[in-house]
C-alpha cells in the first residue's frame, strides 16, 4: 500500500520547540509507526505548510528511521525559493510597494511546487494527519484520510488567538463524505458528527492515542534531584505538577486561585510547578503568577520529554483542570508514570483517566481543594491511584493506534474498489 503522509508538522518541531505540542507527538509516533510496516510504502509530503518542505526533506535526510521519499517537484521549488530570497529582503526594506503584487503569486507557485494533483498518481493513500485536506473531487486520486484532534476552538472561539477558529473551520469544511476520518477520542467524533452531520458515521473512527515509551516511575532519586535543580524546584519542597500549552483553555488561574487560597492545608513548602511552552492571551495568567501572595508557582517553560518522567513521578500529584479536550495527552502521561491524577470530568478526560483518577467540575473551587488536600495528606489513597493509573495506562498504546489507523486505510480502500 502506498501512502502520503503529510509531515510538515514534523518538519516545524525541527526548528521550534514550540512545535513539539501534543499534535507533535501524534504525528510523529504514528509515521513512526508507518514507517516500520512491510506492508506500507510510505512518503513525506508538506502540503499542510509549504514553507517546511525543506525541514522534512533535512528530517527525511538525517533521521535514518525517518528515511522516506518526499514528494514534491524540488527542483522546481528550489528555483523558486532562490526567487524569492531577493523579493523577500527588498519586502523588507523602503522598497515594498515594489515587489507587493508578485510575492502572492510566489507564494502560490511554491505552494504548488511542493503539492499538486498530479504527484498524488501511484498513491493509495493521502493522509493529512494534522490540517485541512487539499482541494479534491469524491471518488478522484487516492483515498483521503484526515485526523481531527478537536472543534474546541470553534465552539470557545474566545480562548484562541484571533483566526484560529477559522483554520479549524477550514480544516473541518475540508472534509468531503467521501473522506475516512480518525478522531482521536469518542468525545471527539460525537463533536465532528453533530456539527457536520452529511459525515458518514461508518467513516468517522476512534483511534485513542498513548504515551511514549519515555513516561514511567522514576525511582532514580538522584535524577529526580537533578530534574529538580535543573527546573528550579528547591530542594526538599513537595510540589503539585500540571503539564500543558500556557493558554486560557487549560484553566490555570483557576488552579493557581484555589492552591493560593489552601496553601496552608498542604505540606509546608509546597509548590505549584507549571510546565509547558507560552501559549497566548497570557497577561493575566503571569500577573497571577508575579503578584502570588505566597511565591510559590513556579513556570518552568518548555521541558523536553527526557525530563518529564522524573518531574511527574517527583510530584505528589498531577493536576488537569482542563475546561474541554480533544483527548488530554499529559494525564495519561502521569498515570503512565504512576502519578497521582486530578483531572476535570468534562469532554474527553473521563475516557481518558476513567476511574483511575480524581474527577472535578472544572471550575469548583471546593472539588478541586479538596482533591488536592486529600493527596497531600493520604499517603494510601495516593498509593492506590498510582497503582490504578499504571494499570489505566497498559489500556492505550501506540502500537494499537496505529494498527487502527492501518485498519481504516485498508477499509477506505475496500470501500473504494
Amino acid at each position: 500500500m502506498k501512502v502520503l503522509y503529510d509531515a510538515s508538522v514534523l518538519g516545524a518541531a525541527r526548528i521550534s520547540q514550540k512545535g513539539r505540542t501534543g499534535v507533535y507527538r501524534v504525528v510523529n509516533e504514528i509515521a513512526r509507526y508507518l514507517i516500520a510496516r512491510d506492508d506500507i510504502d510510505l512518503s513525506w509530503t508538506a502540503f499542510g505548510n509549504h514553507n517546511h518542505l525543506d525541514d522534512v526533506i533535512e528530517m527525511s535526510r538525517s533521521d535514518p528511521e525517518m528515511a522516506a521519499p518526499v514528494v514534491a517537484s524540488i527542483w522546481r521549488r528550489h528555483c523558486l525559493d532562490l526567487l524569492a530570497k531577493p523579493l523577500n529582503r527588498i519586502a523588507a526594506s523602503h522598497l515594498y510597494r515594489l515587489v507587493a503584487p508578485i510575492l502572492p503569486a510566489v507564494d502560490e507557485l511554491k505552494k504548488r511546487a511542493t503539492f499538486n494533483e498530479k504527484l498524488l498518481e501511484g498513491f493509495d493513500v493521502l493522509h493529512s494527519p494534522f490540517g485541512k485536506l487539499p482541494d479534491g473531487e469524491p471518488g478522484k486520486g487516492p483515498v483521503r484520510v484526515i485526523t481531527v484532534y478537536d472543534l474546541i476552538a470553534i465552539r470557545f472561539p474566545s480562548l484562541f488567538e484571533n483566526g484560529i477558529s477559522l483554520q479549524i473551520e477550514a480544516t473541518i469544511q475540508s472534509i468531503l463524505p467521501s473522506d475516512w476520518v480518525l478522531c482521536i477520542s469518542e468525545a471527539t467524533r460525537l463533536d465532528l458528527l453533530d456539527y457536520r452531520r452529511d459525515l458518514n458515521p461508518d467513516r468517522v473512527r476512534v483511534t485513542p492515542l498513548a504515551a511514549g515509551d519515555c513516561f514511567r516511575p522514576c525511582e532514580d532519586e538522584i535524577q529526580i534531584n537533578q530534574v529538580r535543580i535543573k527546573y528550579g524546584i528547591p530542594a526538599g519542597a513537595s510540589y503539585f505538577l500540571s503539564v500543558c500549552t500556557l493558554e486560557p483553555r487549560k484553566n490555570l488561574r483557576h488552579l493557581i486561585r484555589v492552591f493560593e487560597r489552601n496553601y496552608m492545608a498542604f505540606p509546608q513548602n509546597t509548590y505549584l510547578v507549571l510546565v509547558g511552552a507560552t501559549g497566548w492571551h497570557l497577561d493575566e495568567l503571569m500577573r497571577d503568577i508575579e503578584s502570588s501572595p505566597i511565591g510559590r508557582v513556579l513556570p518552568t517553560g518548555y521541558v523536553p520529554d527526557e525530563d518529564l518522567a522524573p518531574l511527574y513521578s517527583g510530584a505528589i500529584a498531577f493536576v488537569y483542570v482542563s475546561l474541554y479536550e480533544g483527548f488530554g495527552l499529559p494525564p495519561l502521561e502521569a498515570m503512565k508514570c504512576g502519578t497521582p491524577t486530578i483531572t476535570s470530568d468534562n469532554s474527553s478526560l473521563p475516557e481518558v483517566v476513567g476511574d483511575a483518577g480524581i474527577m472535578v467540575p472544572a471550575n469548583c473551587e471546593e472539588s478541586l481543594a479538596a482533591a488536592m488536600q486529600q493527596l497531600a495528606s493520604a499517603p494510601e489513597v495516593c498509593t492506590d491511584l498510582s497503582q490504578k493509573g499504571l494499570d489505566r495506562a497498559l489500556l492505550f498504546s501506540w502500537e494499537r493506534c496505529g494498527q487502527q489507523t492501518v485498519q481504516t486505510y485498508y477499509d477506505a480502500i475496500e470501500t473504494r474498489e
